[in-house]
């Protein structure tokens, strides 16, 4: 069995560290919010993480309007989504972990790669954690996550996964089913209405939409959705022309929505689909508070949880 590695690389003048084994290599970026650049499936030759063309890979300033800089890469949001004031704080749009710079505290190697990355933040006071985790013999990487509240009172918060897939034509999106609501009515060409509807197909207005089907750029689509009531805690991609998929898990008790942001040429010339657990809905603070659907952490509390992403290939029956 070969070991599982990491080493130190560059990408675009930016320290990197790229872990690996014989099946996953995945690139991570501290300096840029600890984002994971790439994830590539070796056995299939599929890397999955979307990078912006049009974009350049810099680091962002706390506050950064997040659409004009997205480069793209696998990140999170934290204390937040949309900017805004709330509990006495200035938000700053898509939170604050995407614009830190990320000291890498050790690695390890071996039986598994190990990089355990560390950052504060100032939004909120916490102290942040992030453990990679690759396996030798596995085609899983993990991610664990610790967020230590370092603030005198309780406050409300956002925590969610921000994974944009390469996505082509031959490309279906997969969930287990769920309830499909639109996230902004105005936003999206896809769904004939705001919902609800129940996974995958959206139908009423004498139209029906498949969202497992991923249309051409030239479609101009867009769409961005809630998904509740998840049978089972995982998202995910399938590419029917290289025979590869990637599913992410996640614990439904810290996750109980996948939100999907699906721009199919349709939102500034992007073409991906972004997969986005997450422990809130809606996307307003304020109102997933008042709905009682929002995360939430005590003085010195810590939230802690996991999330695996799975590289393989396609499934005897692909759901």
């Amino acid at each position: 069995m070969r070991d599982a590695t990491i080493s130190r690389t560059t990408v675009e003048g930016f320290e990197a560290l790229e872990i690996e084994n014989a099946q996953v290599r995945a690139v991570v970026i501290p300096e840029l919010g600890g984002r994971v650049w790439e994830l590539e499936d070796r056995l299939r030759r599929r890397q999955w993480v979307w990078h912006r063309e049009d974009v350049r890979l810099a680091a962002a300033a706390a506050g950064a309007p997040y659409d004009d800089v997205w480069a793209g890469g696998w990140e999170e949001l934290f204390p937040n989504d949309a900017p805004g004031r709330f509990e006495g704080r200035d938000l700053p749009d898509h939170g604050e972990w995407w614009t830190l710079s990320w000291d890498v505290d050790s690695t390890a190697a071996g039986g598994a790669a190990v990089a355990r990355l560390s950052a504060r933040s100032s939004v909120v006071r916490a102290v942040c954690m992030k453990e990679f985790r690759l396996e030798a013999d596995a085609p899983t990487l993990s991610v664990t996550y610790r967020i230590r509240s370092e603030e005198a009172a309780p406050f409300h918060f956002l925590f969610k996964q921000h994974l944009p897939v390469r996505v082509s034509p031959s490309c279906r999106l997969r969930l287990p089913g769920g309830r499909v609501q639109a996230v902004d009515g105005s936003l999206g060409t896809l769904l004939p209405g705001p919902g609800p509807f129940d996974w995958p197909l959206a139908i009423g207005d004498g139209r029906a939409a498949d969202l497992r089907t991923i249309p051409p750029a030239a479609a101009a689509d867009r769409e961005f959705v809630y998904v509740t009531e998840l049978p089972e805690p995982w998202c995910g991609v399938d590419d029917q022309e290289q025979g590869a998929s990637l599913r992410m898990r996640v614990d439904p008790r810290i996750f109980p929505s996948v939100w999907l942001f699906m721009s199919y040429g349709g939102w500034r010339d992007t073409y991906t689909a972004v997969l986005e657990p997450c422990t809130n809905v809606p996307k307003d603070l304020t109102e997933a508070v008042r709905q009682g659907h929002s995360a939430r952490l005590m003085p010195g509390e810590e939230f802690v949880t996991t999330v695996s992403v799975t590289l393989g290939g396609l499934e005897e029956r692909p759901r």
